[in-house]
């Protein structure tokens, strides 16, 4: 079993733990304390809530993205195209829709102040997530010139041509261990990844396992990139050993 997915059953299954611990203690033992600033409300709105369905609503939220939550971390296991990303923004839109919603059992001189706040809060949060998922599926721009090799986007860097040290393509991908600070879904690989010895901590900027590689170094860091045409990598590599001469 890969480093990767050894790391990904630890994260996610600690967290379904959690959430799963929370959804049982809320639901089944009525442990409201548990509901951010419910003891903080004063006891007529604590039992108003109570009575309206408000605490029964947050129930059937908790219960159900909990769920979503244990298959998508069962997707995240399975050989199935983007089905952990799939999941993911399933669970995400339903938690998200489901606060807002909840937010109709919520005390009526509150309920249109909740409503906006909790309707920000997951415009927000989608917003950035789905960002951040989108700026991860695009490809970065390259471009090597006589003074360097930059490269725009996500993760992106602009290096000294005269620091660059060596210049290669790679049939295949070194083995990846494990990611450091970096974008992985699908078969996108964007950021900083530690590869196989002796490779070490590295940028990847690669899609799939099509070869070749461009594998570029300093004297201090690597980056290893591919793309869909496998012309435009036998491109770079030849731009870049002409602007080294």
């Amino acid at each position: 079993m890969e480093t990767n997915t050894i790391i990904l059953i630890i994260v996610m299954g600690w967290a379904l733990v959690i959430y799963g611990g929370i959804t049982y203690l809320i639901v089944k033992k009525k442990e409201y304390s548990l509901i951010s600033g419910f003891l903080n409300r004063p006891k007529d709105e604590q039992e108003f809530l109570k009575e309206n369905g408000y605490i029964e609503a947050l129930g059937k939220v908790f219960k159900i993205t909990f769920y979503l939550f244990a298959a998508t971390f069962l997707l995240a296991l399975l050989p199935i195209p983007y089905g952990f990303e799939i999941g993911i923004a399933i669970f995400l839109i339903v938690l998200m829709g489901g606060i807002i919603w909840v937010q109709k059992f919520e005390v009526p001189k509150k309920r249109k102040k909740m409503y906006w706040i909790s309707s920000v809060i997951a415009i927000v949060t989608i917003g950035i997530v789905g960002g951040l998922t989108i700026a991860g599926f695009t490809d970065n721009e390259i471009t090597v010139n006589q003074k360097e090799l930059e490269i725009s986007g996500m993760y992106g860097i602009e290096w000294p041509i005269e620091e660059i040290q060596s210049v290669e393509l790679l049939d295949a991908l070194p083995k990846v261990i494990t990611k450091s600070n970096g974008f992985a879904a699908g078969n996108q690989l964007k950021g900083r990844f530690r590869l196989e010895d002796p490779y070490g901590s590295g940028l990847l900027f690669v899609k799939g396992q099509t070869g070749p590689f461009l594998y570029v170094a300093t004297d201090s860091d690597f980056l290893i990139l591919n793309r869909d045409d496998t012309q435009d990598v036998q491109r770079l590599y030849e731009s870049i050993l002409k602007n080294l001469k």
